[in-house]
């Protein structure tokens, strides 16, 4: 009986720390089974391109696996062909404000140009589409719910020397949204959506990716993903990357690039830089929002993460697993900051990047200025103050000469302005999680962000999804926030110095 009893004590024992194990993931944010379903899910891109310094020019033989999860049968596979956002004919790639940043060199253009397209093997006449001619439409078999079809394709992508997402600088390339990346599938069709140069209008699922990139071998590379692989040639060298449940893939790479690393957790964080007269400093910057936002919203779930210094006409651009950061930016260290919140909102946590953009927007925002405020760099009111007063004046000078001014948030491609854009999206937006902050009390702030964060990992996040998950964890009044917030009826009264 005595050996029943100890052998009952420990099976309840082992229970009882398998419980807080689980009980601790959950808190943590990692969820195996979710990562597990994502990958299985996702489609798979395999990728072998090399880069042509000389000419600056990517060759690239690309294939897909597209698998339709939706409840219709498709005869045709859409690709955003970005690449074609930088030809000469297209619609400004950048706004007025911003081309002379953009182009210090003069206006240069840049494209992408397909020599073969196969669907299981067999060439087929592709159709290049869209009112920027930015859409690939490939043709195919019906493709039933849950089939899978193989398209394979070859191309060659001539960059342009601009300041951007893609191109090449004196000091870099930038391979930001640089290959034809599926159209995501919503209400069961494919969402061919124009590259707006107002925000970020990318809207992607999580997919697999298999990346071989050959490279000069005086290049450094930055990478999404975890390299498997290196293979030096006389004059080269390949390496070979390897992604799962990512939402892009983007490389940023020079020949001036030095390189600092600090091992965080299970993840290697990488600070690429050609210019910094700090960078122990930036690292420090990457490395400690990185462990603030891991221990207030939950574990990350990738191997890497890459910040990198880029010439780029904005303050920052995120990508899984990596991001730009602009080598001018007057407010560096906080541009950091904020690309790195960006790895749990927009990386893990997906939304519509054009229909909500204050979603990831406002929320890294804010999100930024509780890591400022935590490590002493910048009190949040001060920030808080700063935005109440921009947002206030905005209304009250656009109140003086009109009688019906737009304050809620909408669609990227709605905003009047690049101007109107920033305020509401990141201005407001980040009131509107201040407000929240404020109701709720940090505690229960950040017990919020972590729900939605463990609700809507490797998901495209709708905002009844964000709302619901605040108000499961700070009741249902919370929700009201969110309407008057998105409605343009919030009230923000003018905060004292």
């Amino acid at each position: 009986m005595k050996m029943f009893a100890k052998h009952t004590k420990i099976v309840l024992c082992w229970a009882c720390l398998i419980c807080l194990i689980a009980s601790l993931l959950a808190l943590a944010g990692c969820n195996p089974s979710k990562l597990k379903q994502a990958v299985a899910n996702g489609n798979n891109y395999t990728i072998v391109a090399s880069y042509d310094d000389e000419h600056h020019i990517v060759s690239a033989t690309q294939t897909v696996t597209f698998t339709n999860r939706s409840e219709n049968a498709f005869e045709c596979v859409k690709f955003h062909i970005y690449a074609n956002a930088y030809r000469e004919g297209a619609n400004s790639i950048v706004p007025a404000k911003y081309r002379a940043l953009a182009y210090p060199n003069g206006e240069s253009f840049g494209q992408i140009d397909f020599d073969t397209v196969k669907v299981d093997g067999t060439p087929v006449a592709y159709v290049i589409e869209g009112q920027d001619m930015d859409i690939l439409s490939v043709p195919t078999k019906e493709i039933f719910p849950d089939q899978s079809v193989e398209i394979e394709m070859t191309y060659q992508i001539s960059l342009a020397n601009i300041h951007h997402r893609l191109g090449y600088t004196a000091n870099a390339v930038h391979l930001g949204n640089w290959f034809p990346i599926l159209c995501r599938v919503d209400n069961n069709s494919f969402q061919c959506t124009p590259y707006y140069n107002v925000g970020d209008p990318f809207v992607s699922d999580v997919a697999n990716f298999d990346v071989s990139f050959t490279v000069p071998n005086n290049f450094v590379v930055a990478s999404t993903g975890t390299m498997t692989e290196a293979s030096n040639n006389e004059s080269s060298i390949t390496y070979r990357y390897q992604a799962q449940a990512v939402r892009d893939f983007a490389l940023m790479m020079s020949p001036h690039y030095q390189k600092l690393s600090q091992v965080v957790g299970d993840t290697t964080i990488n600070y690429y830089y050609f210019a910094d007269k700090n960078p122990q400093e930036s690292l420090a910057t990457a490395v400690e929002s990185f462990e603030y936002f891991s221990k207030n919203i939950g574990a990350y779930p990738y191997d890497n993460y890459s910040v990198c210094e880029t010439d780029f006409c904005y303050g920052g651009m995120e990508y899984s697993n990596i991001v730009m950061v602009a080598s001018k930016s007057q407010t560096y260290n906080q541009a950091i900051a904020h690309e790195t919140a960006h790895q749990w909102f927009y990386g893990v946590v997906g939304n519509d990047q054009i229909a909500n953009a204050w979603m990831d927007e406002g929320l890294a925002e804010f999100l930024t200025y509780l890591y400022l405020d935590e490590s002493g760099k910048m009190p949040l009111a001060k920030n808080i103050l700063a935005n109440t007063k921009t947002y206030t004046t905005y209304v009250d000078v656009l109140n003086h000469f009109y009688t019906d001014v737009e304050r809620n948030f909408r669609a990227i491609c709605d905003y009047k302005s690049d101007g109107e854009y920033v305020i509401l999206t990141y201005v407001k937006g980040s009131l509107l999680f201040n407000t929240l902050y404020e109701s709720l009390g940090a505690q229960k702030f950040w017990k919020c962000i972590a729900h939605y964060y463990q609700t809507a990992q490797f998901q495209i996040a709708e905002p009844n999804t964000m709302s619901g998950c605040f108000a499961k964890v700070g009741g249902s009044q919370v929700e009201n926030i969110f309407t008057t917030f998105a409605d343009g009826k919030e009230i923000i009264g003018q905060m004292k110095d």
